[in-house]
């Protein structure tokens, strides 16, 4: 009597615990589908666990801004400084907030942060060059994003993109912040280091120097896991250098992992220097400009390179690019409330970028990581900078392919594009080179319509290639590099060349079908061809 009871209660309790698992299962499905189809994961080649992996990728690569930040703004107002735990929190819930609205507006893999640059801008051309107190500059900030959100919803600052970068800048850009990023990596491994006489030398190569020994053995074993296909190769590289660091005491190990974040510097932000004809009305007014547009260069430069990176460019625009600007706009403007600089997009989220990041997932997973850091600066604050070196001087190498797509034979867009490439790195700064690409080709254009130039024309021929008329000289058979065209024209050999092709095809379409035109032509040809040649006097 008793076991059929226990059987049919035992079955029962099966039957029970398999359905709480289907439905906890189909709970687990439904969201997981939920979030591939909000930020279209699966429709652009990605998966959940890599916009996972990669968002904590790119945090990783910007979570140096929380240590270097506090460091900056902390010297803005020397009266009174503020203390960096508060700005490190400011930091971390503003890059949160920026990244987690690109994410889920512009659904774009991008990470926002307070920029390099604009802090230094901010400390030193502001605060010390107007004489005003930090909670002032604040003020600077809020209203330059709230002119930068103004314009990104008028749809001005597409306007002037549109207007302003040319396709060869923006594959120029691309290819500038791919060296400036190695540039930066150079330096925190200890490979650049500078010189009073050249400005930057190679660093001390001594067995001695384990910092740059642990940066150079980072970069072999991340090179090769990369070479190979490693998944992941980014992250295991920098976990492994944290590690070797800490343990042979090349860099301190944290010493605690959690701590209270310290709203304290949030809401200093002070208008009273606003007021019109007052001594430093104008310093506002001209600070405020400047940290606009160069917001406004840089969001539209970075932004182009980073996706087109992820190949997620549409007929060779930014999709969502309002948003873009937009989440910026928001960020900068939490960001001054709080107590920080401008917030941009961060050239490191192209580490993220080169791990497999596609839709704006990862840029939430960068904003969670973002508020939980605001709890770890014990933590954050140990984590060794030779670790997050290697990959940004890798990725630099992922980001010179659109150097291919510049015409280099054509002058006109050559020149604005080399000086963008090598202005950023050389002044070290993003916005110095687009505004110096761009003063340039606006010259160019100026002098074009003046002179009635051609215009720069996709797939035109190229310049050097059209200065048969030029002077020939025999040395340029013998160097045929572009400075050696530009100075004696075409090689005499590549004329004599193409006349003999032409004369032959004019002899073998001859016939009765021949006009004169065309036999003047031969006899011509046949003429030039026995002159002598300008290489038989040498």
């Amino acid at each position: 009597w008793l076991r059929p009871r226990l059987k049919d209660s035992r079955k029962a309790m099966g039957q029970e615990t398999m359905a709480g698992e289907q439905q906890t299962s189909s709970l687990s499905g439904g969201w997981l589908q939920y979030l591939d189809r909000s930020f279209q994961v699966s429709a652009r080649g990605s998966n959940l666990q890599t916009e996972i992996r990669s968002g904590f990728i790119s945090w990783m690569t910007m979570s140096y801004i929380l240590v270097v930040n506090p460091v900056i703004l902390g010297g803005a107002d020397l009266e009174n400084p503020v203390p960096a735990a508060q700005i490190m929190t400011a930091t971390a819930i503003s890059a949160a907030i920026g990244s987690l609205a690109v994410g889920i507006l512009a659904d774009a893999p991008l990470g926002l942060m307070p920029g390099m640059g604009l802090n230094a801008y901010f400390a030193f051309g502001i605060c010390h060059a107007f004489e005003v107190s930090f909670g002032q500059a604040m003020s600077c900030c809020f209203v330059s994003g709230a002119m930068l959100l103004a314009l990104a919803l008028m749809g001005f600052c597409n306007w002037i993109v549109a207007k302003v970068l040319s396709d060869h800048l923006k594959k120029a850009i691309t290819v500038a912040i791919g060296i400036f990023q190695a540039l930066i990596g150079f330096q925190a491994m200890g490979l650049v280091v500078p010189s009073p006489d050249t400005l930057i030398t190679i660093g001390n190569m001594s067995l001695s120097n384990g910092h740059l020994n642990l940066a150079l053995a980072g970069f072999v074993l991340i090179s090769a896991m990369l070479v190979n296909k490693v998944h992941g190769a980014l992250i295991l590289g920098m976990m492994a250098m944290s590690l070797c660091a800490w343990c042979t005491e090349l860099s301190p190990p944290p010493s605690g992992v959690f701590s209270w974040p310290d709203f304290g510097g949030a809401f200093l932000i002070d208008f009273s220097a606003w007021t019109p004809g007052g001594p430093k009305f104008i310093g506002m007014l001209v600070g405020t400009v400047v940290m606009l547009f160069v917001a406004l260069f840089d969001l539209a430069g970075v932004q182009f390179g980073l996706m087109g990176i992820a190949k997620l460019l549409k007929d060779g625009e930014v999709p969502r690019s309002k948003s873009i600007f937009s989440s910026a706009a928001l960020g900068t403007m939490s960001g001054a409330l709080l107590g920080t600089s401008p917030v941009i997009i961060a050239n490191e989220s192209s580490a993220g970028i080169v791990e497999g990041a596609r839709t704006g997932l990862s840029a939430c997973v960068v904003s969670f990581l973002f508020v939980v850091s605001a709890f770890m600066s014990p933590l954050l604050s140990s984590i060794p900078r030779v670790a997050t070196s290697v990959p940004l001087v890798l990725i630099g190498a992922f980001m010179m392919a659109p150097c291919s797509g510049v015409d280099w034979d054509n002058l006109r867009a050559a020149i604005p594009s080399f000086l963008t490439i090598t202005v950023v790195p050389f002044t070290y700064s993003i916005h110095n080179g687009i505004i110096a690409g761009i003063l340039m080709d606006a010259f160019f254009a100026i002098t074009g319509t003046v002179l009635k130039e051609a215009p720069v024309v996709s797939g035109a021929e190229p310049l050097l290639s059209s200065m048969s008329a030029s002077p020939v000289s025999p040395v340029s058979s013998r160097m045929r590099t572009p400075h050696s065209v530009m100075a004696f024209g075409a090689s005499e050999a590549v004329v004599r060349e193409k006349a003999q092709q032409l004369l032959a095809e004019l002899w073998r379409c001859q016939g009765a079908a021949s006009t004169q035109e065309e036999m003047r032509l031969a006899m011509a040809l046949e003429s030039y061809l026995q002159l002598p040649s300008a290489l038989e006097y040498f």
